[in-house]
């Protein structure tokens, strides 16, 4: 499915933003969910300092990458195995991934996962992979 998105392609670039544009909404390419997935119409985005410091380069990302993760949408479609949810649920979904089979998450503290840091350290899914595609070329997620 072709979706737009805000994807930022070099960190770095001066300020103000206004005039350097480091970010351009392009149409991109999305995956259809896997196995333990949602695909989420999303009605609304903000940005934020996690944002930021990947925009001025503070933090080092993976390059192209989405930008904008806290967000609430509507449920369009689950894949295979999802339970709990429905299509057409509103939801607001959580930028801080978690397995549920760490140790981190078997005594209750899901943001510390130790696999979903490592993927979001790398800008893709906790699977390794990313769902984002253009031309060919993977596109990495911004706090997956």
């Amino acid at each position: 499915m072709k979706i737009k998105a805000a994807v930022l392609r070099q960190s770095g670039l001066p300020r103000p933003f206004v005039d350097s544009q480091p970010l351009c909404i392009e149409e991109v390419e999305l995956d259809p969910p896997k196995a333990g997935e949602v695909l989420i119409q999303i009605r609304a985005v903000g940005l934020c300092h996690s944002d930021l410091v990947a925009i001025t380069g503070e933090r080092g990302k993976p390059m192209p990458i989405v930008i904008g993760h806290e967000a609430a949408g509507i449920i369009v479609e689950l894949g295979e195995g999802v339970g709990g949810f429905e299509v057409g649920d509103h939801v607001v979904p959580t930028y801080v991934a978690s397995c549920g089979d760490c140790e981190m998450c078997h005594v209750g503290r899901p943001a510390l996962c130790e696999p979903a840091t490592q993927a979001n350290a790398a800008a893709v899914l906790r699977d390794g992979t990313t769902r984002l595609h253009k031309n060919g070329e993977a596109i990495h997620h911004h706090s997956g």
